[in-house]
């Protein structure tokens, strides 16, 4: 029952995580940095956000196991397509026609959109569930680099921005703003996000996982 409730807790931190990327998407102030690679990568093939995002997931999928010389996490398969279809259930259902075209719309959209998308992540990587490709990388090269997760997100968020750039997705001052501010809203979270920790992990384990 408990890991019940637990994967309940990790379904809504993704499906938060992927409604906050579509409603920075949809602000028109310019996509997330990761997003930027689908984005620009769907507007020149006949597939959806979501379906780039799978694709690129099960690559980053095996150079995480590469990273870490193990086996490839195929159970992160779970949260990979989690991600993927909602945020296009998001982007090409709920959220398709709704325009916000006021600055203070955009903006606040935006906003609730960063917010979100933090909350989401920090809560999800609180469970003993599979992550996102891309959240176990920045994990990995959080242990690795001895850096912060916010450095570690803002570094590789501004590499995938310049390639979402060169693209041609829709990279603007948002993007910028997420690519410096994801990262520490995240670590904001994630310790806020650790009464979540404290219901799977043992004593001895809690000291690591509220790190």
């Amino acid at each position: 029952m408990k890991y019940l409730f637990l994967f309940l807790i990790y379904l809504s931190g993704l499906i938060v995580s992927s409604l906050g990327l579509a409603l920075i998407i949809q602000s028109g102030l310019g996509v997330g940095p990761g997003d930027s690679v689908a984005v620009g990568l769907s507007m020149h093939f006949p597939v959806t956000v979501g379906t780039v995002m799978i694709i690129a997931f099960v690559i980053l999928l095996l150079v995480n196991a590469w990273l870490e010389k193990k086996r490839p996490q195929f159970e992160s398969l779970i949260p990979i397509i989690i991600r993927g279809r909602t945020v296009d259930i998001f982007l090409y259902g709920i959220l398709e026609n709704v325009n916000y075209e006021v600055w203070w719309a955009q903006w606040g959209i935006f906003t609730l959109g960063l917010i979100a998308t933090a909350v989401g992540v920090a809560v999800y990587l609180r469970t003993p569930f599979p992550r996102i490709p891309l959240d176990h990388f920045m994990m990995i090269m959080n242990e690795k680099t001895n850096k912060s997760k916010s450095s570690v997100r803002i570094f590789t968020e501004s590499a995938m921005a310049l390639v979402g750039y060169l693209l041609g997705a829709p990279v603007g001052f948002g993007t910028l703003i997420v690519a410096l501010l994801l990262g520490p809203f995240i670590q904001w979270s994630f310790q806020l996000a650790r009464p979540v920790a404290s219901l799977w992990s043992e004593p001895h384990q809690r000291t690591k996982a509220t790190r």
